[in-house]
Order: structure tokens, then sequence, then C-alpha cells
């Protein structure tokens, strides 16, 4: 029963681990950011560059194994992902903003919660949209 439930979800949960060693990287590098006192801001962007760097790699072979059919399909990929990202960091961006500034929640909850929010909607993305077959 147990090793049903882990084939059946096998891509979600390799994805919930790698996506939880990129919201370490993010998080870890935003609060860093912040402790220097550093706009926070611009730590939520580097720390979303760090992220999407651990996601496409840990994404691309080893949560949606997605395979390799030349240079081209590579780079509609990677600009599907990268586009895909972008959108992401906007929300990410409001998201803190909001929490942060207009809320003055702490810091590390909005992080946290902002991380939960656009992680669920990569995850659906990336599965239905980015790391397919379409552009074989």
């Amino acid at each position: 029963m147990l090793l049903d439930f882990l084939q059946k979800h096998k891509t979600f949960l390799i994805y919930v681990f790698w996506g939880g060693i990129a919201t370490i990287v993010n998080i870890g590098t935003f609060m860093l950011w912040l402790k220097l006192g550093w706009h926070y801001q611009a730590g939520n962007i580097l720390a979303w560059l760090l992220a999407v760097f651990v996601t496409y790699f840990s994404n691309k072979f080893l949560v949606f194994s997605s395979k390799y059919h030349g240079l081209g399909q590579l780079l509609s990929e990677l600009g599907s992902f990268l586009v895909v990202r972008l959108f992401a960091l906007a929300l990410d961006i409001v998201i803190i903003w909001l929490g942060i500034k207009v809320l003055h929640y702490n810091s590390f909850l909005v992080k946290l919660f902002d991380n939960t929010v656009v992680g669920i909607l990569n995850y659906l993305v990336s599965k239905w949209y980015v790391f397919t077959d379409k552009n074989i």
C-alpha cells in the first residue's frame, strides 16, 4: 500500500524534496541578505536567482526526467522555464512587498508563505507545460 502510494506520487515527492532544497537556498539567502542590512527586494531577487539555478537542473534531470533531444529543444525548454519563473518572480515580489512593507509581518514567515504559494504554482506549470515532450 505504501509502495503503491510512493510509486504513484514519485514525481511529486521528488519535486517536494528538491523544492525543499531550493526553498532552503532561497530563504537562507534572503535571510542572510536581511541580516547584512541590505534591501529586502534585492535579496529576494538574488535568492530567486540561486533557487532557479537549483530548480532547473533538479527539475530537468531528477524530477521530470526530461530527455535531451538536441540543442533546439533544450533552449526551448529552458526558455519556457525562465519565462514561467519570471512570472513567479513577479508574484514573489508582490507577496514579499505586501507581507513585509504593507502588512509588516515577520520576514521569515512571509518568505516561507511566499515559497509555498510560488512552489505549488511552479510545480503545476512545470509538470503541464515546461517539461513535456511537446517540442520533440
